[in-house]
């Protein structure tokens, strides 16, 4: 008699443990050599190289919270960029000191808000206050919002979303006695910093890590994959979109109070189109399903402007000379994006994460069918390798 090396076999179970060990130790050496960077960062690079990194780090925090609400949904929002607004301007009041929210400044704010003073507290307490506040105000909106819009699908969720965003907008152009209109807040103090900006991003990653990984993100991606065959199955397809839209708006919220009390600035038309389609290039270039294509994405875009300003300036190859050619930058990154979305329209990363599955498609032995992962064949036909090939014959 044959005995398949089932799940629950001591053989399963080792296998099982192996591979939490794998991940275990691909995540503490991520997080060593994060912290090594950080360290690095923080010691070798000046003001502005630390305040770029930075920003990678806020950007890769919003591009994680879109893959997680469109990527595993399969709902294009186009309204991400208003939670993060949200999130920046409930930082931004909180932070600011009671000096500047007085009657002459924002009389639209209630007298509590108008009083409260952060500057006394330790500067990671004020910061965590005005995130979890920003994140907390963001979700609920999401929730409120998206009870009805989660209901919709393809380009009509799109549209419905985008409707948000302009709402947001014009509200933080309208509201001039608590937002100051087009003008914007500003004397928002500069909390944020490098070690603080990578915390988030690696809270964020583990929270849609773990979430993609439960029932819930199995039913996300079965929705996205099929919507009426995940119905048929018992998915409650409503719930899990707007799971995903609220712990998206959640971390979006966060971002944005981040951001603010990085640039010490806030104004309605950094949160807009420009911001919107920017995050959403990130989140394609990746990998609409991936984590990791997301943070590579928002790395690849936020770094990759800067770096091609030289261009821009004029430069010499060899005997050549080549003038000032302001926006050829521009050029160069959209040349690119097309490109990527030729040869790779899936994206960089696709659906895959870094980790030791990925990382085993690489290694030397026997090969694979096409479209089947590493551990596709453990987990649906356990022990098929080991069985004889006399057994096998006999049993087929």
């Amino acid at each position: 008699m044959v005995t398949l090396d089932h799940a629950g076999s001591p053989r399963g179970m080792a296998r099982s443990r192996s591979r939490g060990v794998q991940r275990l130790a691909v995540a503490v050496a991520a997080l060593a050599l994060l912290g090594l960077f950080l360290a690095y960062a923080e010691a070798s690079l000046n003001g502005y190289r630390q305040q770029l990194v930075t920003l990678v780090a806020i950007n890769a925090i919003i591009a994680v919270s879109l893959t997680l609400t469109s990527g595993f949904t399969g709902v294009f929002s186009l309204g991400q960029i208003g939670f993060l607004a949200i999130g920046a301007y409930t930082g931004a009041l909180l932070t600011i000191a009671p000096q500047w929210k007085s009657e002459m400044f924002l009389p639209g704010l209630p007298e509590w808000l108008a009083t409260l003073d952060l500057s006394a507290w330790p500067e990671q307490a004020a910061l965590l206050v005005a995130c979890v506040a920003g994140g907390g105000l963001a979700a609920l909106v999401a929730a409120l919002v998206g009870a009805p819009l989660m209901r919709l699908s393809g380009h009509y969720v799109a549209v419905a979303t985008m409707g948000f965003l302009i709402i947001v907008q014009a509200v933080a152009i309208n509201w001039e006695g608590v937002t100051r209109g087009a003008r914007g807040l500003s004397q928002i103090p500069g909390l944020t910093g490098l070690w603080v900006a990578y915390a988030w991003v690696v809270v964020t990653v583990y929270a849609v890590w773990r979430l993609r990984a439960s029932s819930f993100g199995r039913a996300m991606i079965a929705s996205r994959e099929n919507l009426i065959a995940a119905r048929a199955i018992g998915v409650d397809v409503l719930r899990k979109r707007l799971l995903a839209f609220v712990v998206g708006a959640f971390f979006t919220g966060v971002a944005g109070s981040l951001l603010v009390h990085q640039i010490g600035t806030a104004a309605p038309s950094a949160f807009y189109f420009t911001t919107t389609f920017n995050v959403i290039i990130m989140v394609v270039l990746g990998g609409m399903g991936s984590i990791s294509g997301a943070v590579v994405g928002a790395t690849i875009l936020t770094l990759a402007p800067e770096y091609l300003r030289d261009v821009e300036d004029g430069m010499d190859l060899g005997p050549l000379s080549f003038g000032a050619h302001y926006g050829l930058a521009q050029i160069i990154l959209a040349v690119g994006f097309i490109l990527v979305m030729i040869f790779r329209p899936q994206g960089l990363f696709g659906d895959r994460e870094v980790g030791p599955a990925l990382l085993g498609r690489f290694r030397p032995g026997r090969r694979r069918p096409a479209g089947l992962s590493p551990d596709a064949t453990p987990t649906l036909a356990p022990g098929v390798d080991e069985i004889p090939a006399d057994d096998r014959s006999r049993t087929g």
